[in-house]
């Protein structure tokens, strides 16, 4: 389900038109979130920390209004609810793109994603799942080799791409904690850095919460 929001009402009607016509409309930020509660509990119950974090993030996300904004033809449309087309990455160092249903209980968004991830494990190819084409998704990118600072994904300029992307690097220590990259990359013409930085409030506020 989805409502349109009326441009002509909306607050940031002229922001909307300014970067809605950009050759690249996207912007990223990059920083480093404290991820130590949700690893001890994804060991605690010999669980998955990949889809223990990722549950936290389509959470912040879905709380996050902006965060479900799509640009659909000539309207800007604003999803319920949003969930997660994730890379699941294989042991012979290839990927498979794949699409995990957003539950709000993690117990069962971790049971239903483990299916996806055995699922697309047992495939070859870049495995394009069915419905590859919906919007009311996030694209989430784990990359749990590298500790990075920023990140560049590849794009296509060639529609309004509206879809923000979400992507995660390396767990590493910083004193007692253990902290997780996290890049956002989003259109302008739907959000700015104040609503990045309100993701991040509601990510954090969920973790502590726990």
């Amino acid at each position: 389900m989805n409502k349109i929001i009326d441009i002509n009402t909306w607050i940031r009607k002229e922001h909307y038109e300014f970067f809605k016509d950009f050759d690249d409309p996207m912007f990223g930020l990059t920083f480093n979130v404290d991820f130590t509660a949700v690893y001890n509990e994804a060991k605690r119950t010999n669980s998955s920390f990949f889809l223990f974090s990722l549950h936290k993030i389509m959470q912040a996300a879905n709380a996050t209004e902006e965060f479900r904004y799509r640009i659909e033809g000539d309207d800007v449309v604003c999803y319920d609810v949003i969930h997660a087309s994730s890379t699941v990455g294989r042991p012979d160092g290839t990927f498979g793109f794949s699409t995990m249903e957003y539950f709000t209980d993690r117990d069962t968004f971790v049971s239903e994603g483990s299916k996806v991830v055995e699922r697309i494990k047992s495939l070859t190819g870049i495995t394009f799942e069915e419905q590859t084409d919906r919007k009311d998704v996030i694209h989430y990118s784990p990359m749990p080799w590298i500790q990075f600072t920023d990140l560049k994904h590849p794009a296509s300029f060639g529609k309004k791409f509206s879809i923000p992307k979400i992507s995660t690097g390396k767990l590493f220590k910083e004193g007692a904690a253990l902290k997780l990259p996290v890049s956002v990359t989003a259109n302008h013409a739907l959000m700015d850095g104040y609503h990045v930085a309100r993701f991040l409030d509601n990510l954090n506020d969920l973790i502590q919460a726990d």
